[in-house]
C-alpha cells in the first residue's frame, strides 16, 4: 500500500446476496479493502431486505472510506445494486459524517475502526451523526458495553459517547469514537465464568416516563420469573433527541469475559412489554448455552480482527448465525488465513470458531 493511486490489482468478486445477504457484507469489504489494498466488486448488494441496494447509511460508509482510502468508486448510489472500489493508499484523519437519515452509525464506526486503529500514529476522533438505535444494526448500549470490552481484550482500545439518541424516521443521534493506534491480538475463551449481575438501561426519548418504566418493570419481572440468583439492575433514562423513540438494554456479566448485550427497540404501536420482552429473550436464549464465551451478536464482529491478528484464536459462540458464516466466507476472499466455523452439538452446547 505505498501508492496514492488506486489499485491496479484484479477484482475481489463478491455476491451480495449469498448467506446474510445484508450490508455486513460490503462492511468488510470496504475494511478489507483498505487494509490490504485489494480492490473489489460486490453486486446483488442486500437483495435479501425489503429494500435492496445501498441505503444512506451504506453510501455514508462507502463515501468514508473512498475518502480515508483515496479510493476510486462506481456505483456509490443509494439504491445501487453494483458497487466497485479501488482504494489507494490509507490517510487517516479525524472525520466528521452525517448520515442524514436515521441509517446506522453503528454500521459505519465499524466500517471504518480497523483502517483507523491499524494505520494512525495517534488516536482519532470519528463523529456520526444519525440512528443509534437500529433494530438490524448494532445500538450504542452493545457498541459500549460489549463491542468495546471485546476490541480492549483484543488490544483494541475505543471509547465511545452518545450524546444525542437517535430514532427512525428523524435520526440525528450523535455517537462519538476515540479509537487509539492499535494493531489485534489473538484470543483464545472456550467458556465463561459464572453470571455475577445482569445491568440495564430502559431508555426513551420525547416521550413519558411510563413507557421506560413499563419496559422497566416488564423485564425485572421476566428474569425474576426465570430465577436469576445474581443482582438484577436496571435503571431508566431520559435520553436527549431530536426525534422520539425507547429502547432497552441488559447486559449479562460473566467472571473473566465481556458482557454480553441484547438490546429491544422501540417504535411506532410496539407496547413497551413487547420491546423488554425482545431484549429478555435474547437474554435467556445466550444464558441457556452456558460454555458460550462469546454471544450471536459478538462472535462475527470480533472475527474480523482477529483474522487480522498473528496467531491463532478459539471461541466458542452461542449460536452460529448466517452473519457469522457469512463474515467468514467475505474474510476468506480477501485473506489467505483458515477460518473453521464449527456448528453447535445440541441447542445448549455452543458453536466453535477457529481462525488460524
Amino acid at each position: 500500500m505505498s501508492s496514492t493511486r488506486p489499485s491496479s490489482e484484479p477484482l475481489v468478486t463478491l455476491d451480495g446476496s449469498r448467506g446474510e445477504g445484508g450490508g455486513q457484507i460490503l462492511r468488510t469489504a470496504l475494511t478489507l479493502s483498505l487494509l490490504t489494498g485489494r480492490p473489489f466488486r460486490v453486486s446483488k448488494i442486500r437483495a435479501n431486505r425489503d429494500k435492496p441496494g445501498l441505503r444512506p447509511q451504506h453510501k455514508a460508509a462507502v463515501d468514508a472510506a473512498a475518502m480515508l482510502g483515496r479510493a476510486e468508486v462506481l456505483g456509490c448510489e443509494v439504491g445501487s445494486r453494483d458497487l466497485v472500489f479501488r482504494p489507494g493508499r490509507v490517510e487517516p484523519r479525524d472525520l466528521t459524517i452525517d448520515i442524514g437519515t436515521a441509517g446506522a452509525t453503528g454500521m459505519v464506526l465499524q466500517t471504518l475502526h480497523l483502517p483507523l486503529a491499524m494505520r494512525s500514529e495517534t488516536a482519532r476522533r470519528l463523529t456520526l451523526i444519525g440512528g443509534t438505535f437500529n433494530p438490524k444494526a448494532p445500538p450504542f448500549p452493545f457498541l459500549d458495553r460489549t463491542w468495546r470490552a471485546h476490541l480492549a481484550n483484543l488490544g483494541l482500545p475505543v471509547a465511545l459517547a452518545m450524546p444525542a439518541a437517535g430514532f427512525y424516521p428523524r435520526g440525528g443521534g450523535r455517537l462519538e469514537a476515540w479509537i487509539e493506534p492499535a494493531s489485534p491480538k489473538p484470543w483464545v475463551r472456550t467458556t465463561r465464568g459464572d453470571l455475577t449481575r445482569v445491568r440495564g438501561v430502559a431508555g426513551s426519548a420525547n416521550l413519558p416516563d411510563h413507557v421506560a418504566e413499563r419496559m422497566r418493570d416488564r423485564a425485572l419481572a421476566r428474569l425474576a420469573d426465570a430465577g436469576l440468583n445474581v443482582d438484577v439492575d436496571i435503571e431508566t433514562a431520559a435520553w436527549p433527541s431530536i426525534g422520539q423513540g425507547a429502547a432497552i438494554s441488559l447486559a449479562a456479566e460473566h467472571a473473566g469475559t465481556p458482557p454480553a448485550t441484547f438490546v429491544g427497540v422501540g417504535e411506532r404501536g410496539k407496547p413497551a412489554e413487547r420491546v423488554a420482552d425482545e431484549a429478555v429473550d435474547e437474554l435467556l436464549g445466550f444464558l441457556g448455552v452456558p460454555d458460550a464465551a462469546v454471544d450471536h451478536h459478538s462472535a462475527d464482529q470480533i472475527l474480523l480482527p482477529l483474522a487480522l491478528a498473528e496467531g491463532r484464536s478459539i471461541y466458542t459462540v452461542s449460536a452460529v448465525t448466517e452473519h457469522l458464516r457469512t463474515n467468514a466466507l467475505t474474510i476468506r476472499a480477501f485473506l489467505d488465513r483458515p477460518i473453521e466455523v464449527e456448528e453447535p452439538l445440541a441447542e445448549d452446547q455452543p458453536g466453535r470458531v477457529v481462525v488460524g
